[in-house]
């Protein structure tokens, strides 16, 4: 939340979608930043068979704030905007490339895990500062949607990066992309790009692991589970240590 503040945005709408029982944002996130900056949405029993709480929290959103506001981000809590060559808020999304685009898709940069083991309470920044730039995963990308559309762009949903709209779509370089697209080859990452905290430690990524995506059962069986961690391994250095502390969790043996 600090940081969205700090490089400019006006508000936050943040969608709780954790399960019921589970820790509150209102206990963690400073009084002043909820009162003044942050509207907290509870979408806790938000749980569509066919329409993912995410897709629901995303057009929701749009549809209530779209007059109030030039631009809409839509971004995860793992995920943290930066600028580069001097760009900031106002001159990023005003400037003259973007006049024609409705949508603008801005790329990852993943960042691994620093070969920590454990969380700490930390920011993220301090924690892990080492990019991946080469990580095949930096070609997916985040939207941000001009206000006032007339069709909701999430109204027809296809995932979370992007929706099926007639509106022009742009990269971060301010050049035309298809509205299919949920990835942008190559990353563009000279104006704009997305910090990508996906894996953090080990601990963090079992937990997140046992939390599930959104709407998801989690299924623990050996191929899921070395999907997982394929995932996390291609990202981090495979230690005794991390491999000790997935067996511990799951008595599962990865190879």
């Amino acid at each position: 939340m600090n940081h969205y503040k700090k490089i400019g945005y006006s508000h936050i709408f943040l969608y709780d979608n954790n399960e019921i029982g589970d820790e509150k944002f209102e206990d963690v996130i400073n009084k002043r930043l909820i009162n003044n900056f942050v509207t907290i949405i509870d979408y806790r029993e938000k749980k569509g068979k066919h329409v993912p709480r995410q897709f629901q929290a995303y057009y929701d959103c749009y549809e209530k704030n779209k007059a109030n506001y030039d631009w809409l981000s839509f971004f995860d809590l793992d995920e943290f905007l930066e600028f580069n060559n001097s760009q900031n808020l106002q001159t990023f999304f005003g400037d003259e490339k973007f006049k024609e685009c409705q949508v603008i898709k801005i790329n990852w940069l993943m960042y691994s895990d620093n070969d920590l083991l454990y969380y700490e309470n930390k920011p993220l920044f301090k924690r892990f500062n080492t990019p991946l730039f080469n990580d095949p995963s930096n070609r997916a990308i985040k939207s941000t949607v001009r206000g006032n559309l007339t069709i909701n762009y999430w109204k027809k949903r296809k995932n979370p990066h992007t929706a099926l709209t007639k509106y022009i779509n742009c990269n971060s370089a301010g050049e035309k992309v298809s509205i299919k697209c949920v990835h942008v080859v190559p990353p563009h990452h000279e104006y704009a790009y997305i910090k990508h905290y996906a894996v953090k430690t080990i601990e963090e990524f079992c937990n997140k692991i046992k939390r599930g995506y959104p709407d998801q059962i989690v299924k623990y069986n050996d191929k899921t589970m070395k999907k997982y961690f394929d995932y996390f391994f291609t990202r981090c250095k495979k230690t005794k240590e991390k491999l000790d502390y997935i067996k511990k969790i799951f008595n599962y043996t990865y190879n």
